[in-house]
């Protein structure tokens, strides 16, 4: 099994993206710019019972999560500034798994890998193990990877253009003569706590063009670790 057979399994997702009651357009432009790159359909509702400048993820009528508009467009510009940030990302990108995202923008890449590394966070044991296609591209997360729990193992993988630093306790893998170097993925298992499996695969289907999803099915996520766990591999970097 490779990469791509686990990505054609996934049929993906259509959510709506509802903007209620919405008072700045720049604010939910801003929102789009990261969202609108899921298969998502975008509404704008006027509503009287719901709160003024919010914005949901629903599966048909179902509402899977909401935040502030203005919150979300806040944290984007400050994740922008600071790829290091360790505030939550919003709700909002929880409720986007499995929906399949196009995307030229590596800070949306970024921002996907949080969501499954905030699990690792919040769960205190288990298995994070990230392929950046060159391992510089994980560099900006060196600051999240060290202030992990010690029971939380990091494993990164890609070409061996940087190194993390040898008293950080990150294993460091050269993948670059396998032919899994167009993508980019994220694996977090191997923890007891429920409901905290996640993994996300994107593929470089073109330079700088990322196809993918994000999934915290444990049947999907084991099937990503199979892969991973076959990896040919090289030992670089580690304690």
């Amino acid at each position: 099994m490779v990469f791509g057979d686990v990505r054609d399994s996934v049929d993906g997702r259509r959510r709506r993206l509802v903007f209620y009651n919405a008072e700045s357009p720049s604010h939910c432009e801003r929102v789009i710019d990261y969202v609108g790159v899921h298969d998502v359909e975008i509404e704008y509702v006027e509503d009287p019972d719901e709160p003024d400048s919010t914005v949901a993820v629903q599966d048909d009528n179902t509402r899977l999560a909401s935040d502030d508009i203005e919150a979300v467009a806040t944290y984007i510009d400050s994740w922008e500034t600071d790829l290091s940030t360790e505030v939550s990302p919003p709700s909002i990108f929880e409720a986007l798994d499995e929906t399949i995202f196009r995307s030229t923008n590596k800070s949306q890449l970024v921002l996907a890998s949080r969501l499954i590394e905030t699990r690792a966070a919040q769960a205190g044991t288990g298995r994070l193990a990230a392929g950046f296609q060159r391992l510089s591209l994980a560099r900006p997360q060196l600051s999240f990877y060290t202030v992990l729990p010690p029971s939380v193992t990091v494993s990164l993988y890609g070409e061996p253009d940087w190194l993390p630093p040898a008293d950080c306790g990150i294993d460091a893998y050269d993948t670059a003569s396998v032919d899994h170097t167009n993508y980019w993925w994220v694996v977090f298992d191997g923890t007891d706590q429920p409901g905290q499996h996640a993994a996300l695969v994107a593929e470089e289907t073109d330079e700088g063009s990322y196809t993918g999803f994000w999934t915290y099915r444990p049947s999907l996520v084991d099937e990503i670790r199979e892969v991973v766990d076959g990896l040919e591999t090289i030992r670089v970097a580690g304690p």
